[in-house]
């Protein structure tokens, strides 16, 4: 199944206290963020959870497939052994 990251906003302070205190929740960075509609953090979710916490008095904004971003920068990843010399390299 997917995971996503996401964005978790809400006017009630306390609800999204229970995200970690209740419902266990690891937030990403550095945790709850004041905005002008209350508070957000970043999770990784799966659609699951996702459709569990869309409910009041949360708001959810899904962003991207973190699997799949993850399997795209995995193709980054050079191969080998980068600091041998080119001609090391060969046997």
């Amino acid at each position: 199944m997917p995971r996503y990251r996401v964005t978790i906003s809400s006017d009630d302070k306390e609800a999204m206290l229970d995200l970690v205190r209740k419902h266990k929740i690891e937030v990403l960075d550095h945790g709850q963020k004041r905005t002008a509609h209350g508070w957000s953090v970043d999770a990784i979710l799966d659609q699951s959870a996702i459709k569990m916490f869309q409910r009041a008095p949360y708001r959810i904004v899904r962003h991207e497939d973190v699997d799949k971003v993850g399997r795209e920068r995995q193709k980054e990843v050079g191969v080998g052994n980068r600091y041998l010399r080119p001609q090391q390299r060969r046997k």
